[in-house]
């Protein structure tokens, strides 16, 4: 052992520059595949801390005229659901929160703290499926009767500055005191189930069309699902009876989906974080890539570097050690290098996360946070330094002495096909992860820049409160008093908030049964004039006593019938509007019916202000509210900035692909640079001699690089197809999508052309200018 660490320190001192490149390029790819990892392992361990994960399923539902699951049932039938069939009996029902609320904290001395949090309900079994640890409090009490909390710890917390908190009080949206009469402790930020404020008072419905809730049952283990699913639909009868006879399965597409799969699984995400199972695989592998890219410009220096040491393992031949001791020699420098380069690699993770890479991040990037997976890579490590140690071990032990003494061992016809197809791999590489950001950011730009089909600018909004909606009128009229605002409506539904009303029926129509789903939202008069919707048929102007509703072109297009003054659920359509989106750019557009009801329409006001007064308008309106509303906890935001933020996900995810895969580009030209050396060192008498033939500096400068160029075309050649069919894949899953343009393949390819010419050219300037004299005699 003490034998192979002088090896190793030897190395060291005789190929210094190449050594430290060696491993600060290694503990890089180190860094950047523990970065990878624990973003990866964040999203695949979803819901995995639960006790009975391996056993909770959600149950979801299609029906025969939809694309999609979705996990909404009524809540009594549900309850006929867990009282029928025994294997299903142990579940919960949930409610999660549609959207925000306003909660004020008022403290001893008199002041107010406001919060905004996600007011949702659970029943009592919430506790027994999650297994919830209640630190505090009765939860029986505050899921069973009105105005009780049951509320996490961080929450607390964040209310109260304490944890001890049962009997505190808080006023719901400025008017109803509710009062905290239990507490658990937080599930982590990686679960479906969320850490918001439950209570009995926020139950959406207990009629059976308010279909609301999701379900989720602990199922015994080798219960045959097929089977309840067979239990299910014979429950329509019961359904039925209690329903006028409607049944609840009937027409329906029914499956049970494990609570791991949730995050990922194509199914309807009301309320939930969602993965992008195509954006992981893709960071995993630049992960996986990079680490490949390491492994091979390890083996390509230790290639380059192979003549000197051959005739350093030759001459300890000559004193009697074998190939099996030598080989051994060399990969255990070669893991000795690796784990160097991982405990380095550590170290730069660990910065990493003290920068702006941490905000973009799911979980901490701390490594020392992630114990079991460091040792994981630790392991990793070592099987790196094996797997790059062994070609160049065997490599350099198999030259006969003979051989050796000619010393043209090193460009033998099979040590430059490995390097050639190495550094092909890497270019190949380095030309598609070119490829791949280019793509995703014109893809990410293209969403981010789409027109909504409305007017957006200078417009402002906040979420109302009773005393807003009780005082509606008096509160536009005050707000319009300032020059600085130049208009206002009022809707029940935020652009751009998927959590937005989502009816389904069935009538008659054209004497055709069909089953109308759509999105759906109440506004106000002015809202089409407000945001410069266009009416394609019907009458542009909108009255308060307007009793039409009305529909989008989606709508037209989906149901293929002609819905103007047709008679859907007692509701008339008066007008058809062209499609304008409501919901993120993400989806496609749906099937949408707005409806004139200023009783229903005041959960959100819009403010369109004057950009040239901005701080005048916003002055002015926050003015009218403390009047209005002293224990109004909210504040105004600008839609646009909202709008802004729903593509924060793929924006982090976009990020975090630019970030690592231009470490992988960067790794792999360091290959370059290795293969250069090597290339300059060894045909150092080939270029003395053509040389004193009369070739000039260009001439040898364009016969070092060429080789190059050859293998950068062919890569091209290699990673194009390859890219456009994973970046093809990729882009199926956006409702809109960049066009494929051949230009960016061809920019890519001179992205990496250029570097690699900038990158080779000065060393095979210097090598073109060495006195060729000085180099034969070195020969």
């Amino acid at each position: 052992m003490i034998r192979i660490y002088r090896n190793f320190l030897n190395v060291l001192q005789r190929s210094r520059s190449a050594s430290i490149l060696n491993i600060m390029g290694l503990s890089v790819a180190f860094a950047v595949f523990i970065a990878i990892l624990i973003q990866v392992n964040y999203e695949y361990s979803y819901n995995s801390s639960f006790p009975k994960a391996d056993r909770i399923y959600r149950l979801e539902l299609r029906h025969s005229s939809e694309a999609i699951y979705q996990a909404l049932l009524p809540l009594p039938g549900f309850e006929i659901i867990r009282a029928e069939i025994p294997e299903l009996s142990v579940s919960c029902l949930v409610d999660k929160p549609w959207r925000s609320a306003n909660f004020t904290v008022v403290k001893p001395d008199g002041n107010m703290d406001f919060f905004e949090e996600g007011p949702a309900y659970a029943d009592t079994n919430v506790v027994r499926v999650f297994d919830l640890e209640v630190v505090a409090g009765d939860y029986r009490q505050a899921l069973t009767m009105p105005g009780q909390l049951f509320i996490p710890l961080s929450v607390a917390q964040k209310f109260f500055g304490e944890t001890d908190v049962i009997g505190r009080t808080v006023l719901f949206n400025g008017a109803r005191e509710m009062t905290v009469a239990a507490v658990y402790r937080d599930v982590p930020q990686n679960s479906t189930f969320q850490n918001v404020l439950y209570s009995a008072s926020f139950s959406s419905g207990t009629q059976w069309a308010q279909w609301n809730y999701e379900s989720y049952y602990v199922i015994p283990e080798g219960t045959d699902m097929e089977m309840l699913v067979d239990k299910l639909r014979g429950l329509d009868k019961i359904v039925a009876g209690k329903n006028s006879g409607e049944k609840m399965f009937a027409d329906h597409d029914l499956m049970f989906l494990p609570l791991k799969d949730i995050y990922f699984a194509d199914v309807q995400h009301w309320h939930e974080p969602a993965g992008n199972r195509m954006m992981t695989h893709i960071l995993l592998l630049i992960g996986i890539l990079v680490l490949v890219v390491a492994i091979v410009n390890f083996v390509n220096f230790s290639m380059a570097l192979a003549p000197s040491r051959i005739k350093s393992l030759n001459t300890q031949k000559t004193f009697g050690a074998g190939n099996r001791f030598l080989r051994w020699c060399v990969i255990s420098e070669a893991m000795i290098f690796s784990f160097l380069a991982f405990l380095l690699g550590v170290f730069w993770c660990y910065l990493l996360g003290q920068t702006f890479v941490q905000e973009v991040m799911y979980t901490s990037l701390n490594p020392f946070v992630h114990s079991g997976l460091l040792a994981g890579v630790g392991s990793v490590s070592l099987i790196v330094g094996v797997l790059a140690g062994c070609y160049p071990a065997f490599y350099m032990t198999s030259f006969s002495p003979a051989l050796v003494l000619k010393g043209s061992q090193a460009l033998s016809p099979r040590g430059i096909f490995l390097r050639n197809t190495l550094m092909v791999f890497q270019y190949t590489v380095a030309v598609a992860l070119i490829i791949g950001i280019l793509f995703i950011g014109r893809q990410l730009e293209m969403v981010k820049n789409r027109s909504w089909g409305i007017e957006k600018e200078h417009i402002v909004y906040l979420k109302s409160n009773k005393d807003m909606v009780q005082k509606r009128t008096a509160f536009v009229n005050e707000l319009r008093q300032n020059p600085a605002v130049t208009d206002v409506t009022f809707a029940s539904e935020l652009i751009g908030d998927t959590g937005m009303q989502h009816w389904f029926f069935d009538d008659m129509i054209d004497g055709e049964q069909k089953r109308i789903e759509c999105d759906v939202s109440m506004i106000a008069p002015n809202y089409l004039n407000f945001f410069g919707i266009e009416v394609i048929e019907g009458d542009r102007f909108v009255s308060t006593q307007d009793s039409m509703v009305m529909v989008n072109e989606t709508f037209k297009k989906t149901y293929h019938f002609d819905p103007m003054g047709k008679e859907m659920a007692g509701m008339r359509v008066g007008r058809i509007l062209k499609d304008f989106n409501i919901l993120p750019l993400q989806q496609s557009i749906r099937p949408l019916l707005l409806a004139v009801n200023e009783e229903w329409a005041g959960n959100y006001f819009y403010i369109k202000i004057n950009g040239a007064a901005r701080n005048e308008a916003l002055t002015h309106i926050r003015k009218t509210i403390r009047e209005l509303s002293p224990t109004y906890g909210g504040d105004v935001r600008f839609l646009n900035d909202h709008l802004n933020s729903l593509y924060k996900g793929e924006e982090r995810l976009g990020t975090l692909v630019n970030i690592f895969g231009l470490a992988t580009i960067l790794l792999a030209l360091m290959g370059v640079y290795g293969l250069v050396l090597f290339n300059s060192k060894y045909k150092a008498k080939e270029i003395g001699v053509r040389k004193v033939n009369g070739a000039t500096n260009w001439q040898m400068i364009i016969f070092l690089n060429r080789d190059f160029i050859r293998m950068v075309v062919l890569s091209f050649v290699l990673a194009c197809p390859l890219s456009w069919y994973a970046i093809s894949v990729w882009l199926s899953g956006f409702a809109y999508k960049t066009s494929l343009s051949v230009w960016v393949f061809l920019l890519a390819g001179v992205i990496v052309l250029s570097i690699t010419l900038l990158t080779i050219s000065w060393q095979s300037w210097k090598a073109a200018n060495a006195n060729p004299v000085e180099v034969l005699k070195n020969e």
